[in-house]
């Protein structure tokens, strides 16, 4: 059942309520029923709070999510185009302006900067790999051109997904 349902169906059923209220009341009044206090003050209350006007139900309404913006552009033609996260955008107009005068000649460089010095001593010959395997532990050996020999770890065959 939907609220709107139980809203109008409560709405039903007040004047229906009131009714047998102000009947019991004027029953237990006319007759001199011999009533509880305690009864009679629960009865009086009953018919006084059913004679206020029923309140009006609160109706949840959601936030208002504000926009955001989610990216920025400078387009070919200089234009700022913003894009918002509702999905819409917008150009803002040019920010790029035209190009500037053409600057004075500049003062001529030095060459050089520094004193060239003479040259180092030759630096040592360079390690290759000569030879690689693969262990029965499964470990990569790799024999250098200088005779040393690197274990770099455990390697695996590929699994095909």
């Amino acid at each position: 059942m939907q609220h709107s349902d139980v809203v109008e169906l409560a709405k039903g059923l007040v004047p229906y309520v009131r009714e047998v209220v102000a009947d019991t009341a004027i029953d237990v009044v006319a007759e001199n029923l011999l009533v509880p206090p305690e009864l009679a003050v629960q009865l009086k209350a009953a018919a006084d709070l059913l004679a206020e006007p029923m309140p009006v139900p609160l109706v949840y309404v959601p936030p208002e999510i504000p926009r955001r913006v989610t990216g920025a552009v400078i387009t070919r033609s200089g234009e700022l185009s913003i894009s918002y996260s509702d999905g819409l955008s917008e150009r803002l107009g040019l920010v790029i302006g035209p190009a500037g005068e053409k600057g004075a000649q500049g003062e001529a460089g030095r060459d050089g900067i520094g004193v060239k010095g003479d040259d180092g001593p030759p630096g040592r010959d360079g390690v290759g790999i000569v030879a690689a395997a693969i262990n029965r532990a499964g470990e990569l050996l790799l024999t250098m051109s200088d005779g040393s020999v690197l274990t770099p770890g455990r390697v695996t065959a590929a699994t095909k997904p």
